[in-house]
């Protein structure tokens, strides 16, 4: 005769998987996050200095911008 399957425990053990994995992801999520939030910076940083290197107020850079 065959043998019965447990479906509770395998449904556990894949409930248990999901979690691990969106664990995992919300943990990329916010190291992606940060990055993203880094990478603004550094442009915001280079923009400024830019702006102070060539005498450029914000109005004039986004008149530029706008053409």
């Amino acid at each position: 005769m065959a043998r019965k399957a447990n479906y509770d425990e395998k449904i556990s053990a894949i409930e248990a998987k999901i979690a691990k994995k969106q664990d995992e992801l919300k943990a990329l999520k916010a190291q992606l996050n940060e990055i993203k939030a880094k990478k603004a910076q550094d442009d915001y940083k280079e923009l400024t200095e830019y702006m102070a290197a060539n005498n450029l107020s914000a109005s004039e850079v986004l008149a530029s911008i706008k053409g």
